[in-house]
């Protein structure tokens, strides 16, 4: 399965993106797209979405972030982080980010392209989503000051109907709000990371 998949996805990246349209869909309480200047100004990060085969079913893998006083605590997302100095693009700042965080051998990840970059304002980063593919079901290490836990996600279960939905969430401040989610494993995903979602959600929709 994998490899058709993979097959399929690189087709797809030859084609325009949905980008914005499904970035608006996800959106919870901001605008979902920025100005290029707002763009240019704000710190780089990258993240990867990981693709491999587990139990014959296509899986994907995300991070229950550590819980601590950062904005972004206890919050579901993808494996990443912020541009380094040393790290050649942003490329390189997520396969370097997913091995830190979950212990992901970068040198087995075969990347084939990346998203619609997604702009986070509460902490200024734009972030770069990385797609890459991995020939076996991963075994995680965790760096526990970082990630809490992993939650793997079979990626068919994202294109089901009920997994988008609104859902009430607190946030750091305190502030209740109900926002557009994906609720995957139980776990509520929204934000920046719920973005990314609908995005990969519209590419792989065809393929199943």
């Amino acid at each position: 399965m994998i490899n058709h998949f993979k097959i399929y996805i690189t087709e797809r990246f030859k084609k325009p993106l949905p980008g914005i349209k499904t970035h608006l869909e996800a959106a919870p309480y901001r605008k979902a797209d920025v100005d290029e200047l707002t763009k240019k100004q704000a710190r780089q990060s990258g993240v990867l979405i990981l693709f491999y085969e587990k139990n014959n079913s296509l899986h994907t893998v995300l991070i229950k972030r550590a819980y601590n006083n950062s904005s972004h605590s206890g919050q579901i997302a993808f494996p990443g982080g912020k541009k380094e100095e040393h790290d050649v693009d942003l490329i390189e700042t997520a396969l370097r980010e997913a091995n830190e965080e979950i212990g992901i051998v970068r040198e087995h990840v075969q990347v084939i392209g990346r998203l619609t970059d997604v702009f986070i304002p509460v902490s200024n980063f734009l972030v770069v989503p990385v797609i890459g593919f991995i020939d076996y079901s991963p075994t995680f290490t965790l760096q526990l000051s970082e990630v809490f836990d992993v939650v793997e996600i079979e990626v068919q279960t994202l294109i089901h109907p009920n997994t988008f939905q609104q859902q009430m969430v607190k946030l750091s401040d305190g502030v209740q709000l109900k926002v557009p989610c994906f609720v995957l494993n139980e776990q509520i995903v929204w934000g920046a990371t719920a973005l990314m979602i609908n995005e990969l959600r519209y590419l792989i929709r065809d393929f199943y």
